[in-house]
């Protein structure tokens, strides 16, 4: 066969070319049909956001991911330590599991027995725990384009964006991430620096320069981590290197060297993909928040946008929020003061640990069959999760109503909140507030109708997946029958 590849096509004997035909269709189908997983795969995690979770919690949470064959976990961890230097970054957050009891190096620990590499994230000059240091430090506060303070802002962890210009503020962002990175857990493998999504600072000294002052620390820190540790993974945004709009923000970002040796991490909604620096990176991750807020189907769809722009990872948001909200975020004032339910469970009983339930293991099968096989059928996929689930007794009907249990937990679903179908006390409060039409109302009118029919169909069923789906609808319709009929909606 080598031989013959040599020749022109008229010159390659009649077998030749047959036998080039025949293992060219039949590794071409082979290509087509089951595509090379990812290299890396799994999940990121806002570990600071998801309080109640202790050691025990964290290492079963690691044994689901290592069963959905991740390789990668992505834990968000500035506000989520006990910073000896800078107490004021986790002080809003003393409930914190890990703030309470340092646990996360012997986390990581576990996560490698596992063969999951750890990746440590946080926000330059924003975001969780960093954003607290104006209360300290106003003079620090990002600006606007009139030279007033930028906005408070936050999730669970509220405050306002540093200026990068300053001095002190990069002082800070140095010492507290070595002290996070070499003090606490130099263990992990690397890090993630996520470049903020919201706001950024328009002082007479940033301005366009912006992502200039941020790349400065970036390219400090990233230094520092590659002296102590030359094969830390290091993922970083595209904002310092095309010069092209920032999504989401009006910022342009800079054009610095880019340094091969970096990874680089794709979001849809504020780091899009760029060919260029793909071919140059030493890795690429594409992250999406299907698993979170999404369908099985997203999570295809996210798959396949990955392998189409050619990047070599699938890392995607799996929050499991579980904190208590001080302000109205997402614009719902019912919310404060409750604690968040992460996929609807409570998170000081059965949701502590969300991710073996009913629910999240559904989006946790699809992430590990598209993060393995981008180019999976929907149908064969459906065939897959009806054998995972149910077994010899599947059928076409429990996979489509296993699909739109899930659907229906996560329509109308925020960051902040599961569907609202599932508290009716936040239901009624929140379509009040927004003004919701008659149409929406009889959407969700129909998710409790199709939640009753499951019921009605598993609740007393032989098979533990099929009762599982039952009882759970059941839970969610007995909410309503206990305050209002079902027709309530109608």
């Amino acid at each position: 066969m080598m031989s013959c590849v040599k020749f022109t096509v008229e010159r390659i004997p009649l077998l030749c070319l047959a036998m080039v035909v025949i293992v060219s269709s039949i590794f071409g189908t082979f290509a087509a049909e089951n595509h090379q997983p990812f290299a890396l795969r799994g999940y990121y995690l806002t570990f600071m956001r998801m309080p109640v979770m202790g050691l025990p919690d964290w290492k079963a949470a690691v044994d689901c991911f290592a069963e959905d064959q991740g390789n990668v976990l992505i834990l968000w961890m500035a506000g989520g330590f006990r910073s000896s230097k800078y107490p004021i970054t986790w002080k809003y957050n003393e409930e914190h599991a890990n703030v309470r009891a340092d646990f996360a190096r012997e986390l990581i620990d576990y996560a490698h027995i596992k063969k999951i590499r750890v990746l440590l994230g946080f926000t330059p000059f924003g975001y969780d725990g960093v954003n607290r240091l104006p209360l300290e430090k106003p003079e620090l506060k990002a600006r606007k384009s009139d030279g007033s303070p930028v906005d408070r802002f936050g999730i669970h962890s509220w405050g306002w964006n540093l200026c990068p210009a300053q001095p002190e503020s990069q002082q800070f962002m140095r010492e507290y991430i070595h002290e996070m990175v070499s003090d606490f857990y130099p263990n992990a493998d690397g890090l993630l620096i996520e470049s903020s999504d919201y706001a950024i600072c328009n002082c007479a000294q940033c301005g366009p320069k912006y992502y200039d002052h941020e790349f400065a620390f970036v390219r400090e820190v990233s230094d520092e981590l590659w002296k102590a540790n030359p094969n830390a993974l290091i993922l970083v945004y595209p904002h310092y290197f095309t010069g092209k709009k920032v999504p989401g923000l009006d910022a342009v970002g800079t054009t610095q060297r880019f340094d091969p040796h970096w990874g680089l991490f794709f979001t849809p909604h504020s780091a899009h993909f760029d060919s260029d620096l793909i071919k140059q990176a030493r890795c690429s991750i594409y992250s999406t928040d299907a698993p979170a807020l999404g369908t099985p189907q997203r999570i295809a769809d996210g798959a396949r946008a990955a392998l189409s722009h050619g990047v070599n990872g699938y890392v995607s948001s799996f929050e499991a929020f579980s904190y208590v909200p001080t302000e109205p975020e997402g614009g719902e004032p019912w919310i404060v003061g409750k604690r968040m339910r992460p996929f609807g469970l409570d998170p000081e009983k059965e949701g502590k640990m969300p991710y073996g339930s009913l629910l999240p293991r559904i989006q946790r099968f699809a992430f590990r069959e598209f993060s393995q096989d981008p180019l999976l059928g929907f149908d064969q996929f459906k065939t897959r999760l009806g054998e995972h689930f149910f077994g010899s007794r599947s059928t076409t009907n429990a996979v489509n109503d296993l699909l739109e249990l899930q659907r229906i937990s996560n329509f109308d679903r925020d960051w902040y909140w599961p569907s609202p179908l599932l508290d009716p006390t936040f239901f009624a409060q929140h379509a009040i507030r927004l003004h919701w039409s008659g149409e929406k109302l009889a959407d969700h009118s129909r998710n409790l109708q199709r939640l009753g029919e499951i019921q009605d169909s598993y609740a007393a069923s032989i098979d533990s997946s099929k009762r599982e789906m039952g009882r759970y609808s059941k839970s969610i319709v007995d909410r309503w029958n206990s305050r209002t009929p079902l027709g309530l909606l109608k």
